[in-house]
């Protein structure tokens, strides 16, 4: 090499050098001049608060703060930043690191900002389950567990860490059901910090069934007898300890039993059925297992009797029989049977006697197995047997004495009879149709006699009974029933409520359907001679006494009208009377006051049939009528309802 090249090379060598030397310094110049930058107190940086489980420390930065301390010559810098848990497990309040960089266009001037310190909470991972299966049966044993059959497989646990799941099931309660909620429950196992990183699956509702627990029957004692009461029950007295009960069950039994007909018979077959009770009965159900045969009697049901009446005197014959009047009836009979029994009645000796006694004995004509007949019974005591003394059967001929002249409705009859032969001791009256649908009943009544030949009669008369003729059969008889009879007839008078008082001296007949056409009052039981009309006025000028009527309501059919006692009677108004003129009337007629006052008068004329056709007042002591617009008839004038004048038209 020359000089010349050599030197070029070590110029050139230098000159290298010192280019070296100037980019240093000026290297070392500007990063004495970079700046540290720091997060903005007013945007600071912010992450997500929390976080589920992922295995991983990473934290989500939601927002990066604002840069402090930029030049405003390098302005040009953008601010990253990243952050991390301490550790990946969950935590309520764990701290986590936030690291920035810088880049962009300026960024060489300055330093990041010094790392953050923030808290967030990483929550635990919420894992979920399928397949899980249940025994879809249980046998109730008074728990709510239920078996599992299948856990089923575990989804969500992040890579291979050792994290598991079991499972365990109970039914919503213990007792027996079909289709019963059933809550399966799961729990993690394996490592226990990974674990604690999960939720294990959320509960889920299976449905199952639990049987009832079988329990066996007890022994029955059977009532061995019972009387026949028409049902196939058979009682039964009591029955073994029941088993099987769990401890804490309270459960009881009650067995009944049957017959299989209600019929008397021994040895007859009898079914057991059993029923169970308590708060937990429904989880058990109970089965006879045995081959044991029950079997039962039924006895025949003896029959009581109450009534039955036996004749208690009877004319001698020679026998020990008395006639039974009303046979007893039986009382205890199963409702439905129909039993045939037989009263018979016997004296204790055939002979004739007094205090004689009768026993009621029974004879069951139907073979009804399943009743006993009644014990015999002492009826009577005072029974006797007697010669009978015969009715004189002339008494047809005696008739009655009626202790009245007139029968009338809603009164009673009474009449006396008189028997030549004999002591009759009741009589009897039955009645003809006609009469009964008059209201008249049939009656027997005991006689009681009032002398040595007679004794009365009685019977009521119906009150609206018509007048008319009635028949009736009249019976008396004797101890021993011997007993004669008669027909016989009684006449029914009209009732006395025909009778109207019409003034203080006048009573008249109603007469307004015209029923009646002849007429003869009577007064206390005697005929009044010219008193023919359908009206009466006493000449005493008042009322005072029974009077009746004798009418005729057409051919030969005439009929008293029963007595009807009025007294008007006053002694003050005796001096009072009226006197009309022209009597009879022409047109009009003057009334003439004597021993009345000047007061207002109150005049009422009236009809024959007592009803009332002029109504009027007047003052003074005359007053005339006019009475050209009346019917012919004849009238009646009353003066404040004291006195009466009769007038003709």
């Amino acid at each position: 090499m020359t000089k010349y090249h050599l030197f070029s090379a070590l110029t050139a060598k230098k000159q290298a050098l010192a280019f070296l030397c100037m980019m240093c310094l000026a290297a070392t110049s500007l990063w004495a001049q970079q700046a540290q930058l720091t997060i903005s107190t007013d945007d600071s940086t912010q992450i997500l608060s929390t976080k589920v489980y992922d295995g991983s420390t990473v934290a989500l930065v939601t927002h990066v703060g604002a840069a402090a301390g930029l030049l405003p010559e390098h302005p040009y810098v953008t601010l990253y930043a990243n952050a991390n848990y301490l550790t990946p497990d969950v935590g309520g309040i764990k701290m986590v690191i936030v690291t920035y960089s810088i880049g962009s266009t300026d960024s060489a001037y300055y330093l990041p900002p010094q790392n953050d310190t923030l808290f967030a909470s990483i929550t635990p991972k919420q894992l979920t389950i399928t397949g899980t299966a249940i025994d879809s049966n249980k046998v109730y044993n008074g728990g709510t567990l239920a078996s599992i059959t299948s856990v089923g497989t575990l989804y969500g646990v992040i890579g291979s860490e050792d994290v598991h799941v079991s499972a365990f099931a109970n039914y919503e309660d213990p007792n027996v059901g079909t289709n019963k909620n059933v809550t399966v429950s799961f729990m993690l196992y394996g490592n226990t910090t990974q674990c604690a990183n999960y939720l294990p699956p959320a509960d889920i509702t299976l449905t199952a069934n639990i049987t009832p627990r079988q329990l066996y029957a007890p022994i029955a004692i059977l009532q061995r007898n019972k009387v026949y009461d028409g049902t196939i029950i058979c009682n039964v007295e009591s029955t073994s300890t029941l088993e099987g009960v769990l401890p804490n069950d309270t459960v009881s039994n009650r067995a009944t039993a049957s017959f299989l007909d209600p019929n008397v018979g021994n040895d007859k077959p009898v079914n057991i059925y059993h029923f169970l009770s308590g708060p937990q009965s429904g989880n058990y159900t109970i089965t006879d297992t045995s081959n044991y045969a029950y079997t039962a009697n039924i006895l025949p049901r003896k029959i009581t009797v109450e009534g039955g009446i036996a004749q208690l005197v009877k004319e001698y014959d020679g026998t020990r029989d008395a006639l039974v009047l009303i046979p007893c009836v039986p009382t205890n009979l199963v409702n439905g049977d129909d039993i045939n029994l037989i009263t018979h009645a016997y004296y204790d000796t055939p002979e004739p006697g007094e205090n004689k006694t009768i026993t009621f004995q029974f004879t069951l004509l139907n073979s009804n197995s399943n009743y006993q007949i009644p014990d015999e019974f002492v009826y009577s005591t005072v029974g006797k047997i007697i010669i009978a003394t015969l009715l004189d059967t002339t008494v047809a001929d005696q008739g009655f004495a009626i202790d009245s002249k007139y029968i009338c409705p809603d009164d009673e009859f009474t009449g006396t009879f008189t028997i030549l032969q004999g002591t009759p001791t009741y009589y009897s009256l039955i009645f003809d149709e006609a009469a009964l649908a008059q209201g008249f009943t049939n009656t027997t009544k005991p006689i009681v006699m009032t002398g040595p030949n007679t004794f009365n009669v009685s019977f009521d008369i119906p009150q609206n009974c018509a007048a008319g003729t009635y028949n009736v059969t009249f019976a008396i008889g004797n101890e021993v029933n011997r007993e004669i009879s008669f027909p016989t007839q009684f006449v029914v008078n009209l009732s006395n409520t025909y009778l109207v008082q019409v003034f203080n001296d006048v009573i008249s007949i109603d007469n307004r359907n015209n029923t009646f056409n002849t007429y003869q009052w009577y007064l206390n039981d005697t005929l009044i001679e010219g008193a023919t009309k359908p009206y009466y006025q006493d000449p005493r000028g008042y009322l005072d006494g029974f009077y009746s009527l004798l009418v005729n309501k057409g051919t030969d059919n005439e009929y008293f009208v029963c007595p009807k006692q009025v007294i008007t009677y006053a002694p003050t108004e005796a001096q009072k009377s009226i006197v009309a003129c022209p009597n009879p009337v022409v047109n009009t007629t003057k009334v003439k006051l004597t021993g009345f006052g000047d007061e207002q008068h109150l005049l009422t004329v009236f009809n024959s049939y007592g009803l009332s056709v002029v109504r009027t007042t007047f003052n003074g002591q005359e007053y005339e009528i006019d009475m050209t617009a009346f019917p012919q008839g004849t009238y009646m004038i009353n003066v404040d309802g004291i006195t009466t004048k009769t007038v003709k038209f």
